[in-house]
């Protein structure tokens, strides 16, 4: 493809760190519910009556969280969340229900607001069942790490995430939150550089417009207008390529019309070519 090529070619090497294994499919690596811990990628895992049990009541007192609000809602979830420690703590010799456990307080304590407790889970269901809870537990963990502002640690983690299975969606989303934490700590080159690098391993369709989305807006941050332009061009053109479905070509062409990085631009440019004018003016008054 011509378009970003002259302008990011300066970025295209590896950064240390930031995952960039050439994307080759969406993985089917979507998040998964307890209902589904029964079916790891190979074979039926078999929980004993006692764990199905003990998983039974946990579930109940997540079951209770359902229309509360305000403080009953987060006492409600700690409690849940507590339980299904109490059930990781007491199966941790049957793998099976520990993980599940583990993985379910971890998505409890996440919406409770106890992050750290939250990751502490989800890093206990990615060590007890890599196959089936590696990357969902792992890009918890990071964001987690992010959200306490742990900066090098989660960008680690997001790069573990990347390594599991870097052909899934998550994956790509581990990569734009490397490039984002870049940009957010001022290092601007290397999240142009790893911007781009999630770009090259975007799917057609709405990853691709996402990452570009992201990629223009870090060049109109480093001042380089006609790179992003370049950026939001590539999107228009690539996105809707070799989709025949109506349904999905009006919403990809919905996402890419509500951009973000397409009024940034515009207000850039504007700001640009005023400045421009005013210093014309300023000129042509000096002059006389």
């Amino acid at each position: 493809m011509k378009i970003l090529m002259s302008t990011l070619v300066l970025f295209a090497a590896a950064l240390p760190g930031i995952a960039q294994t050439p994307k080759v499919g969406q993985g089917g690596d979507k998040p998964v519910a307890e209902a589904s811990a029964g079916k790891p990628a190979k074979g039926k895992v078999v929980l004993s009556d006692a764990g199905k049990l003990a998983l039974g009541k946990a579930k109940a007192l997540a079951g209770a969280v359902r229309g509360l609000r305000g403080p009953d809602r987060l006492k409600a979830l700690e409690s849940a969340a507590a339980a299904y420690d109490q059930v990781a703590g007491e199966f941790a010799g049957e793998p099976a229900v520990a993980s599940v456990a583990a993985m379910t307080a971890g998505d409890l304590w996440r919406q409770q607001g106890s992050l750290p407790l939250a990751e502490k889970d989800y890093l206990l269901a990615a060590q007890l069942d890599g196959p089936r809870y590696a990357q969902r537990a792992l890009l918890g963990a990071a964001d987690m790490q992010r959200r306490q502002k742990r900066i090098d640690e989660a960008m680690a983690t997001y790069a573990k995430v990347v390594h599991v299975d870097p052909s899934s969606a998550r994956a790509q989303d581990a990569r734009l939150w490397q490039a984002r934490l870049l940009q957010g700590g001022e290092r601007l080159d290397e999240a142009i550089a790893a911007f781009q690098a999630a770009l090259e391993t975007a799917d057609p369709g709405a990853e691709t417009i996402e990452a570009s989305n992201f990629l223009a807006l870090a060049w109109i941050d480093k001042g380089d207008l006609d790179a992003a332009g370049y950026a939001i061009e590539h999107a228009e053109q690539t996105a809707p390529a070799g989709e025949d479905d109506p349904v999905v070509l009006e919403r990809l062409t919905m996402a890419l019309e509500s951009m973000s990085a397409k009024k940034a631009l515009q207000r850039a440019r504007d700001k640009q070519n005023g400045a421009a004018k005013d210093a014309a003016k300023l000129e042509a008054a000096r002059s006389k």
